[in-house]
């Protein structure tokens, strides 16, 4: 754990290990076809039965809690936690916004196996951001037992499979990048900076940022919470070239439809349900073209649990013109 600072977003901690990359590279294994994963990892990921990989990411106050770093660590934090205490934390009990949604009662009876309890939450429609059914559908109707075996199971067989060479090595590059960076500039630029275009707004609940670099590329930003923490998982990824940063810009706006929606955006068209309804698009489409505008510098994610918005980006059309003129060479002595 690496103290950054404290500010008026409140304290600001990086946490780095492979104990989070793989909770997060099973989160993103879950939506793969099983055909592309190993056939160990594909049988575990469907006894689990979450196609959404929604449940991983409620897992990762686990390795916060047991201060696990490494897949074996989390292996036995997993294996020594009480059952239902596994789907405490599987449920979102430690979760502020699923407790004020969905109701701590429900999930704590749900965490014990009560079967009413359970079908509400199935059956919520905004609970695990509307995934409930796809996410836990079958762990819900296991006794707690069995949910932390099969998750165990799951674990062990992701730590084989999902974990490639030099993985430490390069979370801990990008932890001493996120370090260097919170000792030298304001937090709230930092996250800004780290996340490409998240601009985290605070909450009273959030008595601390937990900044966790990853490697996943299927998942760019993750955004949790664990007791008072609120957790910011990013991908981290090098330091771009200018003619790098030019070419992600030409992406961004090759699509006729990513300049529609960076248009509504400009218009005030923030919210993703919004940009939804008036592009016609579905919701997975809409979240990409906003990815690849985010990742081009033209809008930002502004926000937290109570509401997040995209707004565009003042800086970006003199950011883009410099940036054309470097890569030209035509820039102003």
């Amino acid at each position: 754990m690496v103290i950054g600072q404290t500010t008026l977003l409140s304290t600001v901690e990086i946490e780095a290990g492979a104990s989070f990359e793989l909770l997060l590279s099973l989160a993103a294994a879950s939506r793969a076809p099983r055909d592309d994963l190993a056939p160990a990892l594909g049988q575990a990921l469907e006894r689990v039965g979450d196609s959404e990989g929604e449940a991983w990411l409620n897992l990762l106050g686990i390795p916060l809690d047991a201060d696990a770093r490494t897949a074996d660590e989390l292996l036995r934090a997993v294996d020594s936690l009480e059952p239902v205490e596994l789907r405490r934390h599987l449920l979102g009990r430690y979760a502020w916004s699923w407790c004020t949604l969905a109701g701590i009662d429900d999930i704590e009876a749900a965490a014990r196996g009560d079967g009413a309890a359970s079908a509400r939450l199935l059956a919520h429609p905004r609970y695990y951001g509307g995934h409930a059914a796809k996410s836990l559908s079958v762990l819900l109707a296991l006794d707690p037992v069995e949910t932390r075996e099969r998750i165990a199971d799951a674990i062990a067989a992701g730590s084989r499979s999902l974990l490639g060479a030099g993985v430490d090595d390069d979370i801990r590059a990008a932890e001493s990048t996120a370090q260097s960076l919170l000792e030298t500039r304001p937090a709230g630029t930092v996250i800004e900076r780290l996340t490409s275009g998240y601009r985290y707004v605070p909450e009273p609940e959030a008595e601390r940022v937990v900044l966790i670099p990853h490697l996943e590329a299927a998942l760019p930003l993750v955004l949790a919470q664990h007791r008072a923490s609120r957790l910011i998982a990013y991908r981290a990824t090098p330091d771009r070239s200018s003619e790098d940063q030019l070419l992600a810009l030409g992406r961004a706006l090759a699509d006729p439809k990513r300049v529609e929606i960076l248009a509504l955006v400009g218009r005030g068209t923030g919210t993703a349900a919004d940009l939804i309804a008036a592009t016609g698009l579905t919701r997975s489409t809409v979240h990409h073209h906003l990815a690849q505008l985010r990742d081009a510098g033209l809008i930002a994610l502004e926000g937290n649990a109570r509401a997040y918005t995209y707004i565009s980006r003042r800086e970006a059309s003199a950011e883009a013109a410099a940036l054309v003129a470097e890569v030209m060479g035509t820039e102003e002595e």
